[in-house]
């Protein structure tokens, strides 16, 4: 089943996020287990399992970097599990700089961190712009690419909130 499809959605990375909502919570009344206690085991797990196949549709769709993977897992390239490196020396020379600096942060650089969490935020729209097009353009192994760079770039987002948390709690 195709989680596109399932929300009545084109095959695209840009979607429509107040539809995807709407549709999930459409699919949810309609096929949520408590609207079957009634019914048989076998319908019940039936509903069950529907529920759990849209709740992972919708997790997926409404992420972009989950919904990347997906449109690449569509055309046969998962890179979900891969141990496949970025083989982009500049990059990985980037990360490391990154990394540095936010373990460089004190609670005296709340400005810094303000900058840092903008730059942040300015490369993951660059990049999903960047994954955007290459989509379009069946780039695949280029979309690839870029998809690591934007879980790196997610994961650093996550990490800099926990260093605030730690630094201004």
């Amino acid at each position: 089943m195709n989680y596109f499809e399932l929300f009545s959605l084109p095959v695209t990375f840009s979607v429509d996020q107040v539809r995807l909502s709407e549709t999930y919570r459409t699919l949810q009344k309609q096929y949520h287990p408590d609207k079957f206690a009634m019914y048989s085991e076998s319908e019940r797990l039936g509903a069950m399992q529907k529920s759990s196949e849209i709740n992972d549709a919708y997790q997926t769709l409404k992420n972009s970097c989950l919904r990347a993977q997906y449109q690449l897992l569509l055309v046969g390239l998962d890179i979900d599990l891969e141990q496949k490196t970025l083989r982009d020396t500049d990059f990985l020379m980037q990360q490391m700089e990154w990394r540095e600096t936010l373990a460089s942060f004190t609670e005296a650089d709340e400005d810094k961190i303000t900058l840092f969490a903008e730059m942040i935020k300015k490369q993951v729209n660059e990049l999903e712009s960047l994954i955007a097009s290459q989509l379009q353009a069946n780039e695949f192994e280029a979309t690839a690419n870029s998809i690591r760079k934007l879980k790196f770039m997610l994961k650093l987002q996550i990490e800099l909130a926990l260093r605030e948390e730690k630094l201004f709690d």
